[in-house]
């Protein structure tokens, strides 16, 4: 997206720093309601709703307030996968742009009414469907799959800025108008000891007793 952007040198970097500034101190205030908002643990996992986070909801707000929070969430969860197939469809197009996909020519077509790569927005689409047809099948195939989608996209996060460390006296680097300064090495070495343990984290399972089945 920074490609569509004025001055993106400098609005990119800026426009992420205060995306997780803002997601850090906004999820940090969701964390204590929600530590607020707890009544009985168990009784809130074992929720006949089967999602304890819509319980917690329902406890604070009734039937009428807890269902239209529900709401909100679900409308988050919608615009989160819009923004998503965005990036996705993004990705697509470039690489069908670069020769990187079979029948990248077909994929990176753009509509002459529209002027947006709809076939690539199809390609992701198809995909991603099939994916979550999977969960027909086997709903733990496809919690493990989904389960590996956000460590694996912070890794890939970290593999640049590993290798921005590892070959900093082997590769002439131009910094940009917007740097960290000295302080740069210290972010990224705390960024990647970071992700290194929360997908550790993020790969264990989510339900107990683990079992070879939960794995």
């Amino acid at each position: 997206m920074s490609e569509e952007t004025h001055d993106a040198a400098i609005r990119g970097p800026v426009a992420i720093r205060m995306a997780v500034l803002t997601s850090g101190i906004i999820g940090w205030m969701l964390t204590i309601t929600f530590c607020f908002c707890l009544t009985d643990f168990d009784a809130i996992l074992a929720s006949p709703t089967g999602l304890p986070a819509a319980q917690i909801f329902l406890n604070a707000g009734g039937r009428a307030g807890g269902t239209a929070m529900w709401f909100f969430v679900i409308l988050i969860q919608f615009f989160t996968g819009c923004s998503a197939m965005l990036a996705d469809t993004r990705m697509a197009y470039a690489f069908a742009r670069d020769d990187a996909l079979p029948f990248s020519n077909f994929w990176s077509t753009v509509n002459r009414y529209t002027h947006t790569p709809v076939n690539a927005v199809w390609l992701t689409v198809v995909f991603s469907s099939c994916l979550n047809l999977i969960g027909i099948g086997s709903s733990q195939t496809v919690v493990a799959i989904f389960n590996v989608t956000a460590p694996a996209l912070d890794l890939s996060y970290i593999a640049v800025i590993l290798a921005r460390l590892v070959y900093a006296h082997r590769v002439r680097f131009i910094e940009g108008p917007y740097t960290l300064g000295k302080y740069g090495k210290v972010v990224n070495v705390v960024a990647i000891s970071w992700v290194v343990f929360i997908s550790v984290v993020l790969f264990m399972p989510t339900v107990r007793p683990v079992t070879a089945e939960n794995m």
